[in-house]
C-alpha cells in the first residue's frame, strides 16, 4: 500500500520489472519486525476471530458471514469484517459500499446502528475496477492478508468475522497461519455433494488445530409463499449428521429466503428487517450460541497485584511530546520488583487514540512530561494513575523515583508542538 518513489502504481510495482523501470522490487517490502509488531498488536486487540468457511462454493457461504457480521453489530458489539475470497470478492457488494470514507480504519458511510460497530474492508477498495480479475499467486495473497490484518487500524474488536473462499487453499491457510486463535465456522447445504466437501474443511481444521465452532446448514429449506408448508430445496438434516458423525456443534439450518438473495445483488442486506426476514431470525439462535460460547469480554485485562508503567520517550529518555513520541517505554512492577523495560512503538495519531491504546495495553500508571487536561481526564477516567511534569530523565530512573516515591514533578506549558490535540 505504500507509494511508489518512483511513480509507478503501487498496485504493480515490483511485480512486474517493465512496470517500474529502476525500482527494485524489495524496496515496497515494509520492515518486517514493524509488521510484526502492528500484526500482534492488532490480534492482540480482537477478541473472537470467526472464519467462515465452506468445503465448495454456492452454498450462501458469504451471505452468512455478512449476515453474521451485521447481526453482531447489531446487538452493539464491535466486529469487523474482512473479506479473504480474493478472486471473488462479494462483501461490499451485498452491503452496497463502494468508497470508504477512511480507508486506515475500514470506516464506510453506514447506517448509525452500524457506524459505530462495524468495519469493513476487502481487496475491492483498492482495484480501480471491480470487475478486473485478480490473478495472484499464494504469497502475494499471503502478504495482503497480512496488510489488512497490520495496517489497518482496526481498533478494539469483539469479533473479527473473515468471509474466506471455498475450499482449502491459499487462503484459508493464509488466516491460520496468520491468525493462531482463529476458529471456524463451517457452512454448507444439505445435498451429499456439499456435506462430501465439508468433511475435507473438517479434516483441513484438524490437521492445521483450528478449533470448529461448529456447522451452519443453508438452504435447508424454503416456506412456500402460497401455503407456507417448509419445503426441502435440497434434502434436509445432512448438516446435523454431518456434525455428529464429525462431533462437532450443530449451530442450527438456515433456510433460503428469496427477500435476502435479491437484497444481496442489489447491495440492500443491511436493509432487510431482522424480524421480517425468516433467514435472520433462524440466524438468532446461532448468534446468541456465539455470544454465549465467544463472549466478548475485554481483550486485555489487568493483573491483580501488578502495577504497568507506560511513559512516551525519545532517545532514551522522557518526552514532553506525548501524542508524537515514537515509543512508549512499558515496565510491570510486582512486589516491588520493576520488570525488564520493553518499548513500543505508538499508534498512529488520532484525537483520543493514545488513551484507548494504553488502556488496551493494561497500562496503571502514566508518567509523562507535559499532558493536556483533557488527555488527563481521558486516562483517569479509565481508571489510569497520571503522573505529569516529570524531569526529563530515563524512563526506569522515573520508575524507581516514583515507587521510593521521591519523583520531583514541575507543572511545565503543554506544547503547542505536542501533536496530542489535548492542550
Amino acid at each position: 500500500m505504500e507509494k511508489c518513489s518512483h511513480g509507478a502504481d503501487p498496485k504493480s510495482c515490483g511485480e512486474d520489472p517493465k512496470s517500474c523501470q529502476g525500482c527494485d522490487p524489495a524496496h515496497h517490502e515494509p520492515d518486517k519486525d514493524q509488521e510484526e509488531r502492528e500484526l500482534a498488536r492488532t490480534l492482540k486487540q480482537i477478541r473472537h476471530k470467526l472464519v467462515v468457511m465452506s468445503g465448495k462454493g454456492g452454498v450462501g457461504k458469504s451471505s452468512v458471514a455478512v449476515s453474521l457480521a451485521l447481526a453482531l453489530a447489531r446487538r452493539g458489539k464491535k466486529v469487523g469484517l474482512m473479506d479473504v475470497d480474493l478472486h471473488g470478492p462479494n462483501v461490499l457488494r451485498m452491503l452496497g459500499l463502494k468508497q470508504p470514507m477512511d480507508l486506515t480504519h475500514a470506516q464506510f458511510d453506514l447506517p448509525p446502528d452500524l457506524f459505530d460497530t462495524l468495519r469493513v474492508i476487502s481487496i475491492e477498495v483498492l482495484m480501480r475496477d471491480r470487475d478486473m480479475a485478480v490473478i495472484w499467486r499464494g504469497p502475494l495473497k499471503h502478504q495482503l492478508i497480512r496488510q489488512f490484518l497490520s495496517e489497518v487500524q482496526w481498533g478494539n474488536l469483539d469479533y473479527l468475522v473473515v468471509d474466506s473462499p471455498p475450499g482449502t487453499g491459499d487462503e484459508p491457510m493464509s488466516v491460520a497461519q496468520t491468525i493462531p486463535d482463529a476458529v471456524a465456522i463451517v457452512v454448507t447445504t444439505p445435498q451429499e455433494i456439499s456435506l462430501a466437501d465439508v468433511r475435507k474443511s473438517l479434516n483441513f481444521c484438524e490437521k492445521i488445530n483450528m478449533k470448529v465452532v461448529g456447522i451452519v446448514e443453508n438452504m435447508s429449506g424454503y416456506a412456500c409463499p402460497h401455503c407456507g408448508k417448509d419445503l426441502p430445496l435440497f434434502k434436509s438434516g445432512g448438516g446435523l449428521k454431518t456434525a455428529q458423525a464429525a462431533k462437532v456443534p450443530f449451530l442450527g439450518a438456515l433456510p433460503f429466503d428469496p427477500a435476502v438473495v435479491e437484497a444481496s445483488d442489489q447491495g440492500k442486506l443491511m436493509q432487510v428487517k431482522e424480524a421480517d426476514s425468516p433467514f435472520f431470525q433462524a440466524l438468532k439462535p446461532i448468534v446468541e450460541y456465539i455470544l454465549e460460547t465467544l463472549p466478548a469480554t475485554p481483550a486485555v485485562t489487568r493483573e491483580p497485584g501488578v502495577m504497568k508503567f507506560a511513559l512516551p520517550v525519545e532517545d532514551g529518555k522522557l518526552t514532553d511530546k506525548f501524542g508524537h513520541a515514537s515509543h512508549f517505554a512499558i515496565f510491570k512492577v510486582k512486589d516491588g520488583a520493576i520488570g525488564p523495560k520493553e518499548l513500543i512503538p505508538s499508534p498512529p495519531h488520532e484525537p483520543g487514540g493514545i488513551p484507548e491504546w494504553l488502556d488496551d495495553l493494561g497500562v496503571t500508571h502514566i508518567i509523562a512530561g507535559t499532558l493536556g487536561e483533557k488527555a488527563q481526564g481521558l486516562l483517569t477516567k479509565k481508571g489510569i494513575e497520571v503522573v505529569a511534569g516529570a524531569p526529563l530523565e530515563a524512563p526506569e530512573v522515573l520508575v524507581e523515583k516514583y515507587l521510593k516515591k521521591t519523583l520531583a514533578t514541575s507543572p511545565r506549558e503543554h506544547p503547542a508542538s505536542c501533536g496530542c490535540g489535548q492542550g
